[in-house]
């Protein structure tokens, strides 16, 4: 009887070791990385990959605006579906292998980046992660609110580094301010997270952009 019940409870650590490894070898489907090395998409993915992992009832290709006139071919994954939706540029876009850029935009989405960074999170959430203030554009203009240095916090070496970075722009409106306190913030300049202002408006990410 003892040597039954020693044996159960041997298999049982053993199925919850094998449960516990299972569970943390499992990579996160949604997580992309600023350097590409890994995940589910990374620096060496095609457009042949993400048929095969997606479907092609999933993917089409648009011309999208770079902006100052500049339009190019992209591939989006999701295109119905706006917190999966993905916009990949590709280094060789006659071939859609290796992307250069991938974008995701709104106030929420299932991709995200290290730190569980995604769209929607609030500046002053990502003062929390970066474990000091950090600098970000005017909030008023065409690249309004993008994150423009960490100033080595914690995030700078997980979103920016040689191999690729992240930008992130804080476009998603926060609190409601007086005119003259949005006009304070709205031109394009150096703006430390910490302004009074920027701190009261508290504005969200509304777009990621991982650049290999």
């Amino acid at each position: 009887m003892k040597a039954a019940r020693s044996a159960c409870i041997l298999a049982g650590f053993f199925l919850l070791g094998t449960m516990l490894g299972f569970s943390q070898a499992a990579p996160d489907p949604w997580l992309i990385l600023a350097g590409g090395e890994k995940g589910a998409i990374n620096a060496n993915t095609t457009r042949k990959d993400l048929v095969r992992m997606y479907g092609a009832a999933n993917i089409v290709e648009e011309d999208v605006n770079l902006g100052e006139g500049d339009i190019e071919s992209a591939t989006i994954l999701f295109p119905k579906d706006a917190k999966r939706s993905i916009q990949i540029l590709w280094k060789d876009p006659d071939k859609k292998t290796a992307p250069d850029s991938l974008t995701i935009r709104g106030c929420a989405s299932r991709w995200k980046t290290a730190h569980n960074i995604s769209l929607g999170m609030s500046l002053k959430q990502l003062e929390d992660l970066n474990g000091k203030p950090f600098h970000l554009s005017g909030l008023g203009w065409e690249y309004a609110g993008t994150v423009l240095s960490w100033a080595d916090g914690t995030l700078a070496p997980d979103l920016s580094g040689a191999q690729g970075h992240v930008i992130l722009r804080l476009t998603c409106s926060g609190n409601p301010v007086t005119r003259e306190e949005g006009s304070a913030v709205a031109p394009d300049g150096d703006f430390s997270s910490q302004n009074p202002i920027m701190q009261k408006i508290n504005p969200t990410v509304g777009e990621i952009k991982w650049v290999f």
